[in-house]
């Protein structure tokens, strides 16, 4: 009987997919880190960190916000529009032309100056060329999410990429080539663009290159209207990729790469408890907004509500875990970690207050709210940055992890506000408990009747649109 009523809602296989890549994503995430702290020195290891966390903040900021607007316009099944898809990916791709160039250039320039550069900067430009494939693999990931094709979306990067990482890092070293920490970031570089190409492939595959002619072409308002969002969302890309990356980057100029090495590892292990909020986002967003634009308040408010309680109480259970077997994951990696388990506990605090609020800055996001959310966290943000310099200094790793934790609390305020007063919807974990604790029975029967047609809409449309794939 549970089986069948999982297959009768539409989605429910897509976030089992969703969130077992996630799952896994995360565990060879953690394989890999623990290969390589094995394979490199701590020093080294610090530089190869170091070099990912540039790379991967750099390559969120020069996707310049295509993998939200693609994710914002697209229509798949409800409302599909191939002449208005042809008009979204030509300007995807003229901005992601311009963004990856950018990164090219810019790793030339650094190669052909690595010479005067102090160390680690002399190697930045392979953190370049990283970010250039990063980008492009952060808009086909949300492009292959927005027709339901989960595993095309998530398993080249999330899954295959790292499981070759993780094979030829070990090899490498058993070999005894792996020199140090910017060796080894060359060749996950490489094997991310190998498993970019294959995306990449089926993309060409699936949309031609048409788009990229007079097919492509709009009004020149839409264009306007579509380049103004953009500046938005690179903006607050910015915002996103200092508060994942900042942290880590900040602490290995000034602290020393060995601190870095160590937060890097104990960010990886808090992320673990991110997991249901990143399958949220990878199947939930689209089903969110197909309600929306099926004018289905009252079902966006239960998925919503569902899938933030659902995030919470696995993330909240997921730090008690961790909150006692900590100290003996951060050995695995390093011995000298275990003295900062408080850190790891911090960020874990982190991670659930993320999972607490849900989809909300997303749903921000597709809204239309991304300047007042850019606005507001700049606001924070320079906050942040106070707060950053001051708790460093008063109290080192544990001052930059308490830092981390205030802003997203505060980041995820302000999304939650502007939801609630756009949407009339509740983001939080625990709008899950209204309807038991304030029912309203027949108001509650019309809600899961109108939500159970327009399930079975959305379903008929992407079942069409699927088969005709």
């Amino acid at each position: 009987m549970i089986l069948d009523r999982l297959r009768n809602r539409p989605g429910a296989g897509r976030f089992a997919s969703a969130f077992s890549s996630r799952l896994g994503s995360a565990v060879l995430s953690f394989v890999v880190l623990l290969v390589a702290s094995h394979a490199l020195s701590t020093q080294e290891y610090g530089l190869y960190v170091f070099l990912f966390s540039i790379g991967s903040a750099l390559g969120l900021i020069f996707v310049l916000g295509q993998q939200i607007l693609v994710v914002k316009h697209y229509r798949s099944g409800v409302g599909l529009d191939h002449q208005g898809n042809k008009a979204l990916l030509r300007v995807n791709t003229l901005w992601l032309i311009l963004g990856v160039g950018t990164l090219i250039a810019a790793s030339i320039v650094g190669f052909l100056i690595r010479g005067r550069l102090p160390a680690p900067y002399d190697q930045i430009y392979v953190a370049l060329i990283f970010a250039a494939v990063y980008a492009v693999s952060e808009y086909l990931q949300n492009y292959f999410r927005i027709h339901g094709r989960i595993n095309l979306s998530l398993t080249p990067r999330e899954i295959a990429w790292r499981i070759a990482s993780a094979v030829v890092l070990a090899s490498l070293a058993a070999a005894g080539v792996l020199y140090g920490g910017a060796e080894a970031f060359w060749a996950v570089t490489l094997l991310l663009a190998a498993a970019t190409a294959y995306q990449m492939r089926h993309f060409v595959r699936d949309e031609g290159v048409a788009f990229l002619g007079r097919s492509g072409r709009t009004d020149r308002v839409t264009r306007r209207q579509w380049r103004k969002e953009s500046y938005y969302f690179i903006a607050n890309n910015i915002l996103n990729s200092a508060s994942a990356y900042l942290e880590t980057i900040v602490i290995g100029a000034a602290l020393g790469l060995d601190q870095a090495a160590f937060y890097f590892v104990a960010l990886r292990i808090a992320m673990f408890l991110t997991l249901p909020v990143a399958a949220i986002d990878t199947v939930g967003i689209p089903m969110i907004a197909a309600r929306f634009q099926a004018e289905d308040v009252a079902g966006a408010q239960r998925l919503v509500g569902r899938l933030s309680f659902a995030s919470f109480a696995i993330s909240l259970t997921g730090a008690l875990c961790l909150a006692i077997v900590g100290n003996y994951v951060l050995v695995l990696f390093n011995a000298e970690f275990a003295q900062h388990h408080d850190v790891l506990i911090a960020l874990c605090l982190s991670a659930v207050s993320i999972a607490f609020f849900g989809p909300g800055s997303w749903l921000l996001m597709i809204g239309g709210g991304e300047r007042y959310f850019l606005i507001g966290r700049s606001i924070l943000f320079v906050f942040y940055l106070g707060l950053l310099y001051g708790l460093a200094r008063l109290d080192g790793l544990m001052g930059i992890a308490i830092a981390g934790l205030l802003m997203n609390v505060s980041s995820n305020l302000i999304a939650t506000v502007w939801v609630m007063r756009r949407w009339r919807i509740d983001n939080m974990a625990t709008a899950f408990l209204k309807p038991f604790l304030l029912f309203d029975g027949r108001r509650e029967r019309r809600h899961v009747q109108k939500s159970v047609a327009v399930d079975r809409r959305i379903a008929l449309t992407e079942g069409n649109g699927e088969a005709s794939a």
